[in-house]
């Protein structure tokens, strides 16, 4: 789910006003930065850094960097109840840097002298939850739970995704249209968000079948 705070209270960066002289950002390519400090799955984290390479391309944002870090229940529990105040461990929490910016709304250039606002923002994601989920739905639970709910885009997806590596590829689409300020608080939000979201997992498949 998405936490509304700068992505600078987990990377302690300050963000500071534009200056009089821009760096334009359309050939750079950003740095996507994996942290794997759990060990209940085995992760190919070349084919995810890939995945997301994908997804910023398709949303125009590879020019940003993106830090994701796949971790334990605990450790998402513990940002879960200290930024949402909420209890226990979720698939995924993102913190976008730019979170004032309205929906897609990512700036094209950045001050010389000030590059933090090259970050996009970052993602944590617990492993051992996504496992869970995979082992859930490999009884049935999921495609029982989309017969009764209106399961469209990531939701959806993941349904039919048995693997772990290819779960966070699909979570990865939720949590970066979270870092750009799309969410699903209200139908009409759940129904843009959807939609991007059915848009990005074309754009993954065709990449990956290519």
């Amino acid at each position: 789910e998405k936490v509304k705070m700068l992505a600078k209270r987990v990377l302690g960066m300050a963000a500071v006003g534009l200056g009089p002289s821009v760096r334009h950002l359309g050939s750079r390519v950003g740095t996507i930065l994996i942290n794997n400090d759990q060990d209940v799955v085995s992760i190919d984290e070349g084919r995810l850094e890939r995945d997301i390479g994908v997804v910023l391309s398709a949303l125009q944002c590879r020019h940003f960097d993106i830090g994701i870090w796949l971790t334990t229940d605990d450790a998402v529990a513990d940002l879960n109840l200290r930024h949402r105040g909420v209890e226990g461990p979720t698939d995924i929490l993102s913190f976008p840097f730019h979170d004032e910016a309205a929906p897609g709304d990512v700036p094209d250039c950045v001050p010389l002298d000030d590059e933090d606002l090259l970050n996009l923002g970052d993602v944590a994601i617990s492993v051992p939850y996504v496992l869970r989920g995979c082992e859930a739905d490999s009884r049935g639970v999921g495609a029982t739970l989309a017969l009764c709910e209106d399961l469209r885009g990531v939701a959806a997806a993941l349904v039919d995704e048995p693997t772990v590596q290819g779960r966070l590829s699909l979570l990865m689409i939720h949590g970066i249209c979270h870092l750009l300020n799309y969410d699903h608080e209200t139908d009409g939000d759940f129904d843009v968000m959807a939609a991007l979201e059915d848009r990005l997992i074309a754009a993954l498949r065709a990449s990956s079948s290519s």
